[in-house]
């Protein structure tokens, strides 16, 4: 927690009206700079070649199938001891940022309940690789988990500054009110195309302007899961690793997918 964090007084009316009223809530330094460099260092540990999507970041099971290729290219069996060693270190780091306590105490005073953590996800939009040009069709987190209220949430950490030029995120103020949109569904996970995000219909979204979304190191959005958003491609030497966890209250229902 940043120092910054701790002098805000962030439990506030307004804050909570402006959540509901736009979707989401920007905190600036909810978390410290040093913590977001070696949350992305260890993230890099895991990465490919290609710096793709990494998946469910807290658990053991995934960040070791995903890093296979790697694993198997390593010459020797101490090295793969070594390295499956600092994918477990890199799981128990991520499991704790899930249950980090500002960011559960800030939702649960948003919604009025207990949370609870389902997944981890990072998008680096390295600089030079296939997934910087990677743009994000307009979409809502909710239809992923299919939470019947649309009571899924999302809290994005920057790991870097992000901004329209490096990849950042539009968001669509007050579409959260739209409730569950129809979409077309599309790969999402280290897709070809390039353009992921299960799509919704600009249609719904014409009398809504897009703001963009910036965010320095340590800043942390939480963003309602039926708010639409959407992303545009790096176009700069900086890559933009953004944390994205999901969470919904306890004892509500969704699809756990496979």
């Amino acid at each position: 927690m940043s120092k910054k964090f701790r002098k805000n007084n962030l439990f506030s009316k307004k804050n909570f009206n402006s959540f509901w009223k736009n979707g989401y809530i920007i905190i600036p330094e909810m978390l410290s700079k040093e913590l977001c460099e070696y949350t992305n260092s260890l993230a890099r540990l895991a990465a490919n070649d290609n710096f793709a999507q990494i998946m469910h970041l807290h658990r053991e099971d995934y960040l070791i199938s995903q890093a296979a290729k790697k694993i198997s290219n390593l010459k020797n069996l101490n090295s793969k001891v070594l390295y499956t060693q600092k994918l477990k270190q890199t799981a128990n780091h991520f499991d704790n940022l899930l249950r980090n306590p500002d960011i559960n105490n800030y939702m649960t005073w948003l919604y009025s309940r207990e949370m609870v953590g389902l997944l981890t996800n990072i998008f680096f939009k390295e600089f030079g690789s296939k997934y910087a040009k990677q743009a994000w069709e307009p979409h809502q987190d909710n239809s992923y988990l299919s939470n019947e209220n649309g009571l899924y949430i999302t809290v994005n950490i920057a790991l870097n500054y992000m901004s329209k030029k490096n990849g950042g995120l539009l968001l669509y103020p007050g579409s959260h009110k739209l409730g569950n949109l129809m979409a077309q569904k599309k790969v999402s996970y280290r897709e070809k195309d390039g353009k992921p995000g299960n799509k919704i219909d600009k249609k719904y979204l014409k009398n809504i302007k897009p703001v963009p979304c910036i965010l320095n190191k340590g800043d942390v959005l939480f963003m309602h899961g039926w708010c639409v958003h959407q992303s545009s491609n790096n176009n700069s030497k900086d890559s933009r690793p953004l944390v994205s966890l999901g969470y919904i209250p306890y004892g509500e229902k969704f699809d756990p997918g496979f």
